[in-house]
């Protein structure tokens, strides 16, 4: 039992270090960190407040990319140029 749960901690804590290495902090002028984008794996981003608290998702599909408020309204799309490899 104790050897399964010292597994199960390192397996957990490799998962939130490896996650943790993926988010990317935004900083104001003067150096205050004011936010993070977090990617959830499934394509989509998730981004936090410097409180922590969530402040939406984007979801890019194609040269758009969606953004949800954390209601998941749409608050905002933006488009990208359009490759011309596909034409």
């Amino acid at each position: 039992m104790k050897l399964t749960t010292t597994i199960l901690l390192a397996l957990v804590l490799s998962a939130a270090l490896a996650l943790a290495e993926q988010q990317t902090r935004f900083y104001a002028p003067d150096g205050r960190s004011i936010g993070t984008a977090v990617p959830q794996g499934d394509g989509s981003v998730r981004y936090y407040d410097a409180r922590g608290n969530s402040m939406g998702t984007s979801t890019a599909t194609g040269s758009t990319t969606t953004f949800y408020g954390p209601g998941g309204n749409v608050t905002g799309r933006a488009v990208g140029p359009v490759s011309k490899k596909g034409r």
